[in-house]
């Protein structure tokens, strides 16, 4: 891994967050044009990133394997992580409702919005349809065990879950792979757009993080709650350092190694805030604990790269 094309990435990526920061004080900001930002993100350029990633890639057995590793380290990584914040969380001794948010906050990052166009960025198309197969593997722990802890003994509904776990990301990870397990061609106007289409996900994702930070520092006015050092602190560091000293004891190519070492250390994910509003009420928590992180994280996630390269080498 370049260290110097991380932390060119991580700069640029800073600069779109401070243009969105700059937008959102210039325009007013409906929670309509953040829906609108969301869905083109989400549902049209980063089913793109992936699109593209296969479309450019020749898909062969060594391909599929690293994608059935990838998944399996992602399974194991985000259960790994909620057992860790929440044995941090009883032994710094919260209560239990606090207890579920700051393990939450802590263990899951932002794999999906952040992490699969800088994976992009750093490592190719590979990298990016790797990071959407590790953000997928995130999807299925946050869609029923992390879902099951924020109704909080209301029953599960395996419905609703299932319905929720089927997205536009996922559709296009399995479409993805399928047309190249079996040989399919997309004409050429196909990969053209989806290559013109997966330039968007990074712009648009940070442009939106932007906003979310300014929204929320003019309606706290910079005020934080007090424990937001726990989830920082195990998201950022914690968390990834384990995961390097772990990742480095296997034998696996460097590829998979340093793209789950990069989105080890993301920051606390998105959607956080959408599932905190509607199952506990208290989004504040979780959208402050989402800006700090994607602040720090333009730190900490080059750290991150310097140290797994020191580590490594």
């Amino acid at each position: 891994m370049d260290i110097t094309v991380v932390i060119t990435s991580i700069a640029v990526m800073g600069i779109m967050i401070a243009l969105g920061v700059f937008f959102a004080f210039k325009v007013v900001v409906t929670a309509e044009i953040k829906q609108t930002l969301i869905l083109i993100v989400l549902n049209i350029a980063v089913p793109s990133v992936i699109l593209n990633g296969v479309f450019n890639t020749e898909v062969s057995d060594k391909l599929l394997n690293q994608a059935m590793i990838i998944f399996g380290i992602s399974i194991i990584f985000h259960l790994g992580a909620l057992l860790l914040a929440w044995v941090f969380t009883k032994i710094f001794h919260f209560e239990s409702v606090f207890a579920k948010k700051m393990t939450i906050l802590a263990a899951l990052g932002n794999t999906g919005f952040i992490g699969i166009p800088l994976c992009a960025t750093i490592f190719g198309p590979v990298g990016g349809l790797l990071a959407a197969i590790f953000d997928a593997g995130l999807d299925i722990i946050l869609f029923s065990v992390v879902i099951y802890m924020l109704q909080s003994g209301r029953g599960l509904n395996i419905r609703q879950q299932l319905k929720s776990l089927v997205n536009i990301p996922l559709l296009a990870v399995i479409i993805g792979l399928t047309s190249a397990f079996i040989g399919f061609q997309p004409p050429e106007i196909i990969k053209q757009l989806t290559a013109l289409l997966s330039g968007l996900a990074a712009p648009l994702a940070m442009l939106y993080l932007g906003i979310l930070v300014q929204g929320l520092f003019a309606k706290t006015r910079f005020t934080i709650y007090p424990q937001i050092w726990f989830p920082l602190g195990i998201r950022l560091i914690i968390i990834p350092i384990l995961a390097l000293l772990l990742i480095s004891l296997t034998n696996l190519e460097d590829l998979i190694i340093h793209i789950v070492i990069i989105l080890s250390a993301m920051p606390t994910f998105t959607l956080a805030a959408i599932l905190f509003s509607r199952y506990t009420g208290d989004e504040e928590t979780a959208v402050m604990t989402i800006a700090f992180s994607t602040i720090l994280s333009l730190l900490t996630i080059p750290l991150i790269s310097y140290l797994s390269v020191l580590w490594l080498s």
